[in-house]
């Protein structure tokens, strides 16, 4: 059983938890990265070859929205195509005809993929040149529109994440036109800074959902890692920056309160436990810092790299699930190879409180976590696996888990 740790006004409160948090789906499926649908109860996975860590298939399933279940219940409802860890579907799509992802197989085929149920879709190729060096397919949410964007970036040499690869020299962020894959546009090209992390990588590009903006990541004159904002609407027209604070951003994501038009740009802070909430009421303006966000742990001795944050609407209120991990030297071993916790946040409530909703097993890496607003209750997914150093983590085998939130 999970402890409940709740900050409020200042004080640091222990309240026993009183749901729990379980390992779904097939004990012998490799479930990497689920992604969860902004509406229709789906989620889409990928099943890694642990043999080779790079390729497997893309698999899409439905949720309960009464219990959380997977439909069905190994997750394995239907699979469009062959992928690989780079250029899988890293996000959900929306338009005003409903949900879909995007992604592209081993050898570069972009393709688009509209569920019409648990165990089928429609699958279409994109009518753009194979190219196998396209990654992190970010499609627009823009539910109210017949319009549909993809992001992507476009490594020169070899596919692959920007601190690993060595053989590339530089990486273009671009936007492709769905309805007319033709209209393939340069957002932004960043010169390869190896073996750090370019900055678009250190804030991945993501669109602020409900609108055609678009954020990424960049090095201001101080070397910071700042977030730029880009209008898909004008394609042509350059990004312009929207944080200009002295903070190295990591992994930084948006909240979109359509009923008063407050915006929040949400980001890990330095690479410490700590986050920022940023807030503005229109664009192309400044986000301001307005919140801190720096959970209390009781399991970690070097809690560090607060992440991975994927911010929620719940009956009217907004909240943010995100991970924490104890430091391992750097990115990619703090957010694989060491243990963590899944926390819940509220956004912008003056009497900010915090809950932590996994169970802690020092042997077990946790990452990843995604929200799931079902009937009257919310869910967060995530990924772990077991802590062993004589596997490269992208050849383990990862769980897939579910806890229940105590906001219900």
């Amino acid at each position: 059983m999970a402890n409940c740790s709740k900050t409020e006004n200042d004080n640091f409160i222990n309240e026993p938890v009183y749901e729990i948090d379980v390992r779904i789906g097939d004990f012998s499926v490799n479930y990497v990265n689920p992604e969860i649908s902004p509406s229709g109860n789906y989620m889409t996975w990928i099943e890694i070859d642990t043999l080779n860590g790079i390729t497997g298939k893309v698999w899409q399933c439905g949720i309960n929205p009464d219990n959380g279940e997977l439909i069905p219940a190994d997750g394995k409802g239907f699979s469009p195509f062959v992928s690989n860890i780079y250029s899988r579907p890293a996000d959900w799509g929306l338009d005003n005809l409903g949900v879909y992802y995007v992604g592209a197989t081993p050898l570069g085929q972009m393709k688009m993929v509209r569920p019409t149920s648990p165990t089928s879709a429609t699958v279409t190729n994109i009518a753009i040149p194979i190219n196998n060096k396209r990654r992190v397919f970010y499609p627009s949410q823009l539910p109210n529109e017949n319009k549909r964007f993809v992001s992507y970036i476009l490594n020169d040499v070899i596919n692959g994440f920007s601190s690993t690869y060595p053989q590339n020299t530089k990486f273009q962020l671009r936007l492709l036109d769905l309805d007319n894959p033709t209209n393939d546009y340069l957002i932004e090209e960043q010169p390869s800074t190896y073996p750090q992390t370019v900055a678009m990588d250190v804030i991945v590009p993501r669109w602020i959902k409900g609108s055609h903006y678009l954020t990424y990541g960049y090095k201001d004159s101080n070397g910071k890692a700042q977030a730029k904002e880009f209008n898909a609407f004008a394609p042509t027209e350059p990004a312009i920056p929207v944080t200009n604070d002295f903070a190295n951003k990591v992994d930084g994501n948006s909240a979109f309160n359509l009923s008063n038009g407050n915006q929040y740009f949400i980001s890990g802070i330095d690479a410490t436990n700590t986050a920022y909430f940023y807030k503005r009421t229109s664009f192309n303006s400044i986000f301001v810092e307005h919140e801190v966000v720096m959970p209390i742990s009781e399991n970690l001795e070097t809690p560090s790299l607060n992440q991975s944050h994927e911010p929620f609407t719940f009956n009217n209120k907004l909240y943010s699930t995100f991970q924490i991990n104890n430091d391992g030297g750097n990115f990619l071993d703090t957010t694989f190879n060491q243990a963590g916790e899944i926390w819940l946040t509220t956004i912008d409530n003056p009497n900010q409180q915090m809950w932590l909703l996994s169970s802690f097993d020092d042997n077990l890496n946790i990452s990843e976590p995604e929200p799931y607003v079902g009937n009257e209750k919310v869910w967060v997914f995530y990924s772990a696996v077991k802590i062993d150093e004589t596997i490269p983590y992208l050849k383990r085998k990862y769980q897939l888990r579910r806890c229940i939130t105590p906001i219900n």
